[in-house]
């Protein structure tokens, strides 16, 4: 065991002896980070971390973050990588070297659950998928990083098709919803911002039945891209009929059109139609029936009393003849 730890220590003097760019990072890193990586890997022995540190890659991995992390933040930064370092290992050290810049992260990493800082620690070492996320952190905070652990491999398509405005429109998405909007994201981010944003209203406004058109849409013409400039001018041209249930087909040229199901306009008549039907066979044919019996049942009392008052003056008139 003494062995192995002088192993160690001696693995992180040659370290610090090649970074010698920030000598009065030696201290911290001794103290610090490379108690931290004993200690992590002590659950298994500190071979493991003489082994982790020998390799040239865990090396020189160590010496970026630490030299990033004293240039960025300080003491106070460098402590704070060695507690990840220390809880989760090799995982910090990697999502760390990842990240363009690390105290927008660091203090992201400290507002999540700790229930979630190994998951997201996992996430953005994950090579160039984590360098992506790491990117999408520094631009859009940490609202991009808990997006991605929320809804993992479609997040990171939300803030890139959507931006800022993709954490609100996340909010409002079930699972299965983000996943079939999240397969549109980078078209919808093609698009020109009038059209970007127009799209991205209806889908906040209108999130269930944009959502299923999207669906159904896929469904019927695979290979199809539905978010094209001129797809979604059909689409922005005519809301309310996509929304009604109408859906996109293409002619002959390969143009998008609106094929027409009874779009919400249409069903208001209809349904109107149907209260009409609804009021006229219950309440005013039972009345206009009930009417029209009494005016037959007037009627042939009526006939009857004219045609007694009748024969009555010409049975009167024959007696006097």
């Amino acid at each position: 065991m003494r062995q192995a730890v002088f192993a160690l220590v001696f693995c992180l003097g040659l370290t610090l002896f090649q970074a010698q760019p920030a000598p009065a990072v030696i201290p911290a890193v001794v103290s610090s980070v490379g108690k931290a990586i004993l200690k992590y890997f002590g659950k298994q022995g500190s071979e493991e971390a003489v082994e982790y540190l020998s390799r040239k890659g865990g090396q020189e991995m160590m010496e970026r973050v630490v030299l990033t992390a004293t240039r960025q933040g300080g003491d106070e930064a460098v402590e704070q990588v060695a507690k990840l370092t220390g809880k989760y290992g090799p995982d910090a050290i990697a999502a760390l070297d990842n990240v363009p810049s690390m105290m927008p992260l660091l203090r992201t990493l400290d507002e999540l659950p700790s229930t979630q800082v190994k998951s997201a620690l996992t996430a953005l070492a994950a090579g160039k998928p984590g360098r992506e996320l790491a990117e999408a952190v520094a631009v859009h905070g940490g609202s991009a990083l808990r997006m991605e652990l929320k809804y993992p491999g479609v997040g990171l398509s939300f803030v890139r098709g959507f931006g800022d405005e993709g954490v609100e429109l996340a909010s409002k998405l079930t699972t299965n919803q983000s996943i079939v909007v999240a397969r549109h994201a980078d078209d919808i981010a093609k698009l020109p911002a009038a059209q970007r944003a127009g799209v991205v209203g209806m889908l906040r406004e209108n999130t269930e039945q944009m959502v299923g058109f999207v669906g159904r849409f896929v469904e019927a013409n695979p290979g199809k891209v539905l978010f094209s400039v001129a797809g979604t001018t059909v689409i922005l041209a005519e809301p309310e009929r996509i929304l009604g249930g109408d859906e996109i087909v293409f002619d002959a040229d390969g143009n998008p059109v609106v094929m027409r199901k009874g779009g919400i306009a249409d069903r208001t008549i209809e349904a109107g139609g149907k209260v009409a039907a609804h009021v006229s066979t219950n309440y005013l044919r039972p009345v206009y029936l009930t009417v029209m019996a009494f005016v037959g049942v007037f009627v042939v009392v009526w006939g009857s009393l004219k045609y007694w008052t009748f024969r009555k003056i010409k049975a009167a008139s024959k007696l006097i003849k």
